[in-house]
């Protein structure tokens, strides 16, 4: 005879136990389908066909995963109430903090002008890089505040900040920016003193006699 609630026990639903990943929902019969078609001379009932079909599943969910992960990120416009856009940068000893906000090209480091702040021209070429890269050249104006370091290294600094401060204004910018390795972070550092050099690598005089 028929006892419903044996029978409803027998043919109950098995429940993955807890931790184990379901790779197909089980309500997308599509999807079932579709790997039914693709994997129906794998299975055959046995254990090792089980773990086979369960190896593809796992391998075809890492798939899944590396092609998302592969995506770049969406990067948005990041702007205080002030309209300025803020970004950091660092470079041997110096660090700096830079905000740009639309203008007439107006640059002040440590409030002070930009030319009396560093009187060499290859500092200031170094540091408008990045507005010759994103054809921005007198549009924003720049407030800067450095410390650390000297004037070489601060202008590394400020330019690396300037960068990112320009792609948190506006993203397009950022690949012209990236192509010429204004987004990349220098890392050379000054190399540490050695025991018996005078220097890092230079040696002591030498007297023949």
């Amino acid at each position: 005879d028929y006892d419903d609630e044996r029978d409803d026990v027998k043919w109950e639903d098995k429940v993955p136990p807890e931790g184990k990943e379901t790779y197909l929902d089980p309500t997308d019969g599509r999807k079932a389908e579709e790997e039914e078609e693709a994997t129906w001379w794998l299975y055959d009932g046995t254990q090792e066909s089980r773990d086979a079909l369960e190896a593809m599943r796992i391998k075809e969910a890492q798939k899944k995963r590396w092609i998302q992960n592969s995506r770049p990120p969406v990067r948005v416009s990041e702007i205080d109430e002030r309209g300025r856009a803020y970004g950091r940068g660092t470079r041997k000893e110096a660090k700096a903090r830079v905000w740009v906000q639309p203008g007439e090209g107006e640059i002040v480091v440590n409030r002070r002008d930009f030319i009396a702040y560093f009187p060499r021209e290859s500092d200031r070429e170094h540091i408008l890089g990045p507005f010759v890269a994103s054809q921005t050249c007198g549009k924003f104006d720049v407030t800067a505040m450095v410390h650390g370091g000297g004037l070489t290294g601060q202008a590394g600094a400020i330019r690396l900040g300037l960068a990112r401060a320009l792609e948190k204004y506006n993203p397009d910018y950022r690949p012209a920016m990236k192509r010429h390795g204004f987004m990349t972070r220098d890392p050379r550092m000054v190399e540490r003193k050695k025991v018996g050099r005078v220097k890092a690598r230079k040696g002591p005089q030498w007297v023949r006699r």
